[in-house]
């Protein structure tokens, strides 16, 4: 049995127990309850990319990315605080 729980992810059950995956290529990324986004491939950008207006969020924020590592199905987007971690992860 599965269920949708977001775009491209979905919570799924087994004799194991329930654990979260991709839609698109069924990749578990881990247990339901566990943070799922540790287990994503993640890209940075700047502010602008999307658009704009956002200009005035350049030096202080980035625009993040979360990927599926097996398929790259876009998962999440958000800005987040620009930190040395975080440009490095671009």
């Amino acid at each position: 049995m599965s269920y949708p729980i977001r775009e491209n992810l979905e919570v799924v059950s087994d004799y194991a127990g329930k654990w979260i995956r991709c839609s698109r290529c069924s990749h578990v990324f881990c247990r339901l309850g566990e943070d799922w986004k540790k287990r994503c491939k993640r890209r940075t950008f700047p502010p602008t990319k999307a658009g704009l207006l956002m200009n005035n969020l350049v030096g202080t924020y980035l625009l993040e990315k979360l990927y599926c590592p097996s398929c790259g199905a876009l998962l999440d987007s958000d800005m987040v605080e620009e930190t040395l971690d975080a440009r490095s992860n671009g």
